[in-house]
């Protein structure tokens, strides 16, 4: 009888010892899950973020026509008018200043100053100037990128954007000679680089930025089935797949954050870049019209992260009132039910 006690209690220790060594696999078990789960995790947030500039940069930057419609109405903006309308007046006044002006024209440059900003107005605005300014643009766009290895990158030779605006000037040209007291500028010749306008000076880390665009633009397939990949083995691997929805939708809403503050934050950076204040908010309007896109999707991701927390969240509070009950809770239980004899 008492060999049989003693043995009833083995028995009992160690199915107790089992027990517990069922339970920390279990939980040894998830915290790796859990780890591994974290990982993916990481990788489909930030490439969510790179799939997003991959491809606002595939679909509007480096498609020519895709640039040269969302900068369609940038020729509309006063910012705008006024840095073309001061190109066009330093360049007016230099050509006043040619020894070949007649005794009596001191006076022009008054003239010009008032007279030249209200014709560009009027130029860049008219309906019939909108092929030249668009061809303006396909050129700038042209001279701004290029191919190199079968990407398309920043021009490394180009240090400057620049906009060939010579048929406004020599349309503004013809306009003000037709005042008596600048009459004298037809008879002058424009220098060769009349109308040219100076938009963005190019600095070496822009480059490198818009070259690292490129090289992601090549694997943006690749990096989008990464996603989807890294996406479903969390979901398959992570001991709570509710968790992993709305994990990634607060990972997809921060990373939209992030870039949104980078957006605005660059737009910000112009006026400590440009010390002209015409300027700045001149090229801060075409920062607008070129990112605004960008924007847009940014929105839309954010919005379905919400929805992906949202449905997360939802789906967990309903698996957790009318799930079944995990494995490594019903070990713990039955652990802590098991009387130590």
């Amino acid at each position: 009888m008492k060999n049989q006690l003693e043995t009833g209690r083995l028995n009992t220790v160690e199915d107790y010892f089992q027990q517990l060594v069922r339970s920390w696999r279990s939980v040894t078990s998830r915290t790796v899950r859990e780890a591994v789960a974290v990982l993916l995790l990481l990788i489909v947030v930030f490439g969510s973020g790179f799939s997003a500039l991959t491809t606002y940069a595939d679909l509007v930057v480096f498609d020519e026509d895709r640039f040269t419609e969302e900068l369609a109405g940038i020729f509309d903006d006063e910012d705008v008018h006024k840095v073309v309308a001061a190109s066009f007046i330093a360049t007016t006044v230099e050509m006043a200043d040619l020894p070949v002006t007649p005794a009596g024209s001191a006076g022009a440059q008054q003239v010009i100053q008032q007279e030249v900003p209200v014709v560009v107005a009027e130029l860049l605005s008219d309906e019939a100037n909108s092929g030249l300014l668009e061809r303006a643009v396909r050129q700038a766009h042209g001279d701004v990128l290029a191919v190199e290895g079968g990407t398309l990158v920043a021009n490394p030779p180009i240090r400057s954007v620049e906009v060939d605006l010579g048929p406004i000037f020599n349309q503004a040209l013809d306009e003000i000679v037709a005042i008596e007291e600048l009459a004298f500028l037809g008879t002058v010749t424009p220098p060769h680089d009349a109308g040219v306008v100076t938009v963005l000076q190019r600095a070496q880390p822009g480059d490198r930025f818009w070259e690292f665009l490129g090289q992601l633009q090549d694997r943006r397939s690749s990096t989008i089935t990464l996603i989807l990949l890294c996406g479903i083995g969390a979901l398959l691997i992570a001991p709570s797949r509710t968790r992993v929805v709305w994990s990634i939708g607060t990972g997809i809403v921060a990373m939209a954050g992030i870039l949104g503050v980078g957006i605005y934050g660059s737009r910000a950076l112009l006026a400590v870049l440009i010390d002209n204040t015409d300027t700045v908010r001149a090229a801060q309007s075409i920062h607008e019209a070129l990112l605004d896109d960008l924007g847009g999707r940014l929105m839309g991701m954010a919005l379905i992260g919400v929805l992906m927390i949202v449905t997360g969240a939802v789906a967990g509070w309903l698996w957790r009132r009318f799930g079944p009950t995990p494995p490594e809770e019903k070990a713990l239980a039955v652990s802590e039910a098991t009387p130590v004899v």
